[in-house]
């Protein structure tokens, strides 16, 4: 009996040891990934950038993996008042301000230790590649649903549904279908719910148009962007590259599709297309 009693207090600290394993365990698990995706040949061809995903919740404190697995330049800047504490060094996140704060082929964590909203984006393409980290007080995760609620009466009370989100522009943008010379002119109207939104216009022709081609797709010919706009009129002037120059003067005409984005630093873009018809001034 003195023998049994003597080696059961290391049994128990044994035990104790094996059950502070899994906890010691989960916490490596904890880390939440964010990875860097490159999206292309879509409807006008371009490519575009995101994390995946957009918006990741963790608890305090909270470890997130950042990565970069493709041969497109990304790195992360912190545009919020908290920030985290990040992995430094060769082969790690690429913290800056700058688009020299970027790379191919990298990973590495980020911890999290106050509770609030982290906003990022990409220091090659700023607010069109924006994503939050929520990091929620304590170490609880919070889920918003939408639910039917029955009442006592035997009546169902149903909750009103979320108020949309304000549109960023005033009516649609002005911008003529047919126009003449090298470049597209227009204007639209930012709302306030729109102020600091990037602005960015695409002008997009067929292939076939711009020179002998078996299969038509959409090629880009001019861009126009203008960073954080404010309320109000903007009017905007794209210029035709040499290719959809030379096309116009050769053909007299040139059909082109203008895509208007406004990008947010934190939502859904708002897009709109017009086609216009270019004609030599």
């Amino acid at each position: 009996m003195r023998l049994r009693k003597r080696y059961l207090p290391a049994a128990a600290l044994l035990g104790l040891a094996v059950a502070v394993l899994p906890a010691v365990a989960s916490s490596e698990e904890a880390s939440q990934p964010v990875e860097a995706v490159n999206e292309g040949g879509g409807l006008y061809g371009e490519e575009t950038h995101r994390w995946s995903p957009a918006q990741t919740a963790v608890t305090a404190v909270g470890v997130v993996t950042f990565s970069n697995s493709t041969a497109v330049p990304h790195g992360v800047e912190w545009r919020s008042a908290i920030k985290p504490s990040c992995e430094e060094g060769p082969g790690k996140v690429p913290v800056g301000t700058t688009e020299a704060a970027s790379g191919t082929k990298w990973s590495g964590k980020c911890t999290f230790s106050q509770p609030g909203t982290y906003l990022f984006w990409c220091t090659v393409h700023h607010a069109a590649m924006a994503g939050t980290i929520t990091v929620n007080a304590g170490g609880t995760t919070t889920t918003t649903t939408t639910t039917s609620t029955p009442t006592t009466n035997g009546t169902t009370t149903i909750p009103l549904a979320e108020t949309p989100p304000a549109s960023p522009l005033v009516g649609t943008p002005s911008l003529r279908s047919r126009q003449h010379g090298t470049s597209v002119r227009g204007s639209l109207d930012v709302s306030p719910a729109g102020v600091g939104d990037r602005l960015e216009v695409d002008l997009f022709a067929g292939s076939a148009s711009l020179a002998k081609a078996k299969h038509t797709v959409r090629v880009r010919i001019g861009r126009f962007i203008r960073n954080s706009v404010p309320a109000g009129g903007q009017s905007f002037v794209v210029t035709l590259d040499g290719k959809a120059k030379r096309a116009l003067k050769r053909h007299h005409r040139l059909a082109l599709t203008v895509k208007i984005t406004l990008v947010p630093f934190h939502g859904a873009a708002t897009t709109l297309t017009r086609i216009v018809v270019m004609h030599p001034q």
